[in-house]
Formats: structure tokens, C-alpha cells, sequence
């Protein structure tokens, strides 16, 4: 199993604790950094929207502060860390997850974390399934 931690610190912050890989610790980035609670319709709209479609005001990739998402033809998006290059293609450290997963993390975060306001933050990853737990 792998994981990425946070704590609550002063003033409705938020600590990092800690992760077992550089691949949860983007997750985490992209979620505390990226998503926070003011972005998380906008990257559900990201990852359900037909990309094909030429109407559509969005495209593969997409970028936040610290994390680049990219959305691939296997139904996968894989997030990079912005910071190691300029070129996520090239790097071998990412996260790769299930659209339906991602979706269902955000909506997760929402409920777990932007509602609750929790004093630990624990996102989980076993077998294919990445889940929050909280502890007050």
C-alpha cells in the first residue's frame, strides 16, 4: 500500500507528513497545491470532457502550480511534478490513474476534506483504488 500524509496546522493549514513514494507525493501536491477545495469542478470538467471535440475549451494536458496532468488514449491521466522539467513525457517518476478514479478521488477530497476540515489527511493507494481517510 502506498500513501501520502497531511496534518492540520494553525490557521487552516495544512502540513505535509510525509509519503511512501514520489509518485503519491505528486498526488499529494496536486490535490493540496493544485485542487485545494476552489478547483475541484474544474478538474472533473477537465477530466470528463470529450477532448475530441472541437468545441471543447479543453485539451490532453492541462497544468496547476506544482503538478501536469496529461490524459492519454487509455483511459488514463498521469500526473507529473512541474517542477522536475518542462517535458513530462520524458520523466520517469508520475502517477498514473483510471479517469473514473480520479473523478471519484476529487469527489472524495470534497467530502473528506474540504467539508470536514479534518486534523490528518491520509490518501491511500492498494490494488488499482486510491481512497481517503481522515482522522479527528
Amino acid at each position: 500500500m502506498e500513501w501520502v500524509k497531511f496534518k492540520a496546522a494553525e490557521h487552516d493549514s495544512y502540513i505535509y507528513r510525509g509519503s511512501s513514494s514520489i509518485s503519491m507525493d505528486i498526488l499529494g501536491r496536486f490535490l493540496y497545491c493544485d485542487v485545494r477545495c476552489s478547483e475541484i469542478s474544474f478538474f472533473k470538467r477537465w477530466a470528463l470532457a470529450d477532448k475530441t471535440d472541437p468545441r471543447s475549451q479543453f485539451t490532453y494536458s492541462i497544468g496547476g502550480n506544482a503538478t501536469f496532468l496529461e490524459e492519454e488514449d487509455d483511459g488514463y491521466i498521469y500526473l507529473f511534478d512541474r517542477t522536475e522539467s518542462f517535458s513530462p513525457k520524458l520523466l520517469s517518476q508520475y502517477l498514473k490513474i483510471s479517469r473514473s478514479q480520479f473523478v471519484q478521488l476529487l469527489d472524495e477530497w470534497q467530502e473528506k476534506f474540504c467539508k470536514e476540515k479534518p486534523k490528518e489527511v491520509i490518501i491511500k493507494h492498494e490494488n488499482d483504488q486510491f481512497f481517503i481517510e481522515t482522522n479527528n
